[in-house]
């Protein structure tokens, strides 16, 4: 009786697991049935793939991933490795389907959003592999995941055929099951003419791969033309040439004249501080502009009176009544500086008079009823004063007397030369190795424009910001695209190592580019000998042009700011004897050493506070087959290119 009961039950049970298609149902969301791959290799090392895929779903969900990779990293059991950049293309699916790319993979996502599913669905998706040339030096071969290792379910009946061009040595042949690494095997194969066919025996776990390895001799596959594999040294060959127009394009019509340096005492007659930087440098700068206040001050439009700070130490901005810049960036700022107006401005010169007004903007008036400004006051306001000068200085007029517009019109031809090597080396990223257009080219676009523009002087914004922004926008994503691009392709290296430096070149020969016209050429012969003056001047020299004119070293002053050498300039007065400057009021009695200190304070505070803006928040492998292969064929399962693997698509509420 018991002994017929015993049937009864594996009798039941045995008709529960022929319903039932997974014993592990009560783990998993779903299970695989039934996988066939029908795979064709071709004569160029490309694969024609047929996947049909029978699911069974337990709860309801709207299909299924199908993670195929681009990016494969080879390894073999002898310890040798090579890497591919595979191409996947000629994707049909039975279903309706989306492709994305993530990490390395081909994404296809199987199903309807609108749509959900139970119980048994079939799923055939068809696809091109294409993983290049052969790497293997001294033979060819087939090292491919039929399965990948990424499946995150069990897989039950197995059966797979491979389809060779021609003939090929069966005893090359293997195979190798289960986890990545493993080299056991668990397939029956047999070959019939250039056809493999087999079926796994048993049943896949969560994770778990098939993978062929067969060796075949040299010269197996018939390389085939791609565009990659000589895409390197058509782009150096570009660089190369774009280097030498933009040298010819410099030596015809951007190559200065010989700048001939005078002996000069003075700065150019006619032309303020701010001009003469503006000469020298071929653009307005803001310290030339802002030796305009001492320059003004010698013509008696103006006083500079010393002030006694405190001695705040904090972080931010410290307030002391009227005087609130106390310091910056954490360093104590002792003495202040204080502007009184002596009269109005009646010159001719538009720079000049933008300036002085621009001081006096605000200014308040004291118990002698004259007006006057602190260095506080002019904090986050005369910025836009120094910028409309700025800006002015450089208007087209100015550079057309400064450069030679042919010159400078040539500069569009090595910018347009930048633009088409950058895009040019970016294309491969973006059509081969997947990269999302926007992430490959707007962000540098953006990033490197900006630096670039900086460099040439042709966006207005503080070199350290361009250098930042270059970095975060441009230098970042770049670092990405190289990294995407180099790897498994290892000839890629020398091409972008000498993009990026005909890059520099470029930019080099562009900034270079604006050729002076011949009355500044002489205007810069003149300025370059009178700054050279400044630097080497002696003692004995200079007390003869003071005593010859007591103001001489007053009236130099403000240009020693505009061409960098007021330091140099300041130290070679220390030790000699000189009158106070009327348009200084000090509070103790007057020597050289303690006016230099001053006025190298006050310089310093005013170029802090007149470049100062407001705030934008202020409020201003290998299967050895169970009947035989074995593990000859040196690979191991996950070694190979292709497979990945899949999941279900997660119910959307």
């Amino acid at each position: 009786m018991l002994k017929k009961y015993l049937i009864y039950t594996i009798a039941i049970l045995s008709f529960l697991m022929a319903v039932i298609p997974n014993s592990v149902k009560a783990t998993e969301d779903y299970v695989i049935t039934n996988y066939n791959i029908d795979m064709i290799v071709n004569e160029d090392n490309t694969f024609d793939i047929t996947e049909t895929i029978d699911v069974y779903f337990y709860y309801p969900k709207h299909g299924i991933y199908r993670k195929i990779p681009t990016l494969n990293t080879v390894n073999r059991l002898d310890g040798t490795s090579s890497k591919n950049r595979a191409k996947i293309s000629d994707i049909k699916v039975n279903e309706k389907y989306t492709i994305s790319y993530a990490d390395g993979y081909k994404e296809i996502r199987i199903g309807d959003a609108n749509k959900t599913l139970t119980g048994s669905h079939t799923y055939e998706i068809k696809y091109k592999y294409d993983i290049g040339n052969d790497p293997v030096n001294g033979a060819d071969e087939l090292y491919f995941n039929l399965i990948g290792n990424q499946w995150d379910t069990s897989i039950s009946n197995l059966t797979f055929s491979i389809t060779m061009p021609k003939i090929f040595d069966k005893e090359k042949l293997g195979f190798s099951s289960g986890k990545y690494g493993n080299t056991d095997s668990n397939v029956n194969y047999y070959v019939e003419d250039n056809t493999i066919k087999g079926q796994y025996l048993g049943t896949l776990s969560s994770y778990e791969g098939l993978t062929v390895r067969l060796t075949l001799y040299e010269n197996y596959f018939i390389k085939k033309f791609r565009i990659e594999d000589i895409f390197p040294v058509i782009m150096i060959a570009i660089c190369i040439a774009c280097v030498i127009v933009a040298y010819v394009i410099w030596k015809k019509y951007g190559k200065d004249d010989e700048v001939i340096e005078t002996v000069e005492f003075y700065p150019p007659e006619g032309y303020n501080s701010a001009e003469v930087g503006y000469l020298y440098k071929g653009s307005a700068s803001n310290e030339a502009v802002i030796s305009l206040l001492v320059y003004l001050a010698n013509k008696g439009y103006l006083k500079i009176e010393e002030v006694e700070g405190k001695d705040i130490r904090a972080k931010g901005l410290e307030k002391d009544n009227e005087f609130n810049v106390i310091f910056f960036n954490g360093k104590s700022v002792a003495n202040q500086f204080k502007l009184i107006k002596l009269k109005e401005y009646d010159g001719e010169n538009e720079y000049e008079k933008m300036f002085f007004e621009g001081l006096f903007e605000s200014a308040k008036t004291n118990e002698n009823n004259e007006e006057y400004v602190t260095s506080s006051s002019l904090f986050n306001k005369f910025y836009k004063t120094l910028n409309s000068i700025k800006k002015k200085l450089e208007s087209k007029s100015n550079k057309n007397q400064l450069f030679i517009s042919s010159a400078s019109k040539k500069i569009k031809w090595i910018l347009f030369m930048i633009i088409a090597i950058f895009v040019l080396i970016t294309v491969v990223p973006i059509l081969q190795f997947d990269v999302m257009l926007i992430f490959a080219i707007i962000f540098p676009v953006i990033g490197f424009g900006v630096l670039i523009g900086s460099i040439l002087d042709i966006i207005k914004i503080p070199k350290t910001f361009a250098i930042l922004w270059g970095t975060m926008f441009g230098g970042i994503p770049l670092i990405v695209l190289l990294s995407l691009a180099l790897s498994g392709i290892d000839n890629y290296l020398p091409m972008y190592l000498v993009a990026i430096l005909t890059i520099i070149v470029l930019v080099f020969f562009a900034k270079i580019m604006p050729k002076r016209t011949k009355l500044a050429t002489e205007l810069l012969g003149k300025i370059r000998g009178f700054r050279n003056f400044l630097n080497i001047a002696e003692k004995e020299e200079l007390e003869k042009f003071v005593n010859d004119d007591p103001q001489y070293f007053y009236n130099i002053l403000p240009y020693t700011y505009a061409l960098g050498v007021s330091d140099i300039w300041m130290k070679k007065f220390e030790t000699l004897a000189m009158q106070a400057p009327d348009w200084y009021v000090g509070h103790s009695t007057f020597d050289t050493y303690r006016f230099n200190t001053f006025m190298h304070n006050t310089m310093k505070i005013a170029q802090n506070t007149m470049t100062s803006v407001p705030n934008s928040s202020s409020s201003d492998g290998f299967l050895g087959s169970s009947s035989g292969g074995g593990s000859s064929g040196g690979g191991f399962s996950g070694g190979g290119s292709g497979g990945g693997g899949g999941r279900f698509v997660v119910n959307r509420t």
